[in-house]
């Protein structure tokens, strides 16, 4: 079987229409062999409960199957999302699947510090006003040189106040941030925050 696998979370769905026991049937053909290899190969997990009312109900036959699956990578924590076949759709054999994701991001209590959020900076002022500060410093033989650097470092932090906000936030939430890794360009942060 040849389906191209991504290296990020994923779901594959569709009407793969072979048996497994695996998925509620009573025998296994070499496709369901075939398909079941291949999850397994791929560290890919069936969402199936044999609970559930089957996938696809055969007016001819009178009988319930389940030929639409759903397989999806199996995470570090091994959480799988969770599938439900729902009512019949009008004229149709097939029944529509929720599949719900598990929680990814969770909230955590923060401790009560200011952070400073650097995604809202303004650093069009930031470097303006550093730059005026840089500009003003004397030459590195002048007599009183601690003197010159403890007005640049007031200098620069009157600039960081002025420019980059900062607050306490009560709840923090992981996520992913594009300065920490190039998923963040499939799973754009509010927060910005880094995992």
């Amino acid at each position: 079987m040849t389906i191209s696998m991504s290296p990020h979370p994923s779901l594959y769905v569709g009407d793969f229409n072979c048996q497994h026991v695996n998925w509620g049937y009573n025998t296994t053909s070499l496709d369901g062999e075939s398909l079941d290899s291949w999850a397994t190969a791929n560290n890919l997990g069936l969402l199936y409960n044999p609970k559930e009312t089957a996938s696809f109900f055969s007016r001819h036959w009178n009988v319930g199957t389940n030929p639409d699956l759903a397989f999806a990578s199996v995470g570090q924590d091994s959480q799988l999302p969770d599938r439900r076949v729902l009512r019949k759709f009008p004229q149709l054999q097939h029944r529509p699947s929720l599949i719900t994701p598990p929680r990814f991001k969770v909230a955590a209590h923060s401790d009560p510090v200011k952070r400073w959020n650097f995604r809202k900076a303004d650093w069009k002022c930031f470097r303006l006003l550093t730059g005026e500060s840089v500009e003003r410093l004397p030459p590195p033989d002048t007599p009183d040189i601690e003197k010159a650097y403890q007005d640049f470092c007031e200098n620069l932090l009157s600039a960081v106040k002025k420019c980059i906000p900062h607050g306490r936030r009560k709840n923090y939430v992981l996520c992913w941030n594009k300065e920490c890794d190039p998923l963040s360009l499939l799973y754009p942060s509010p927060s910005g925050d880094c995992l």
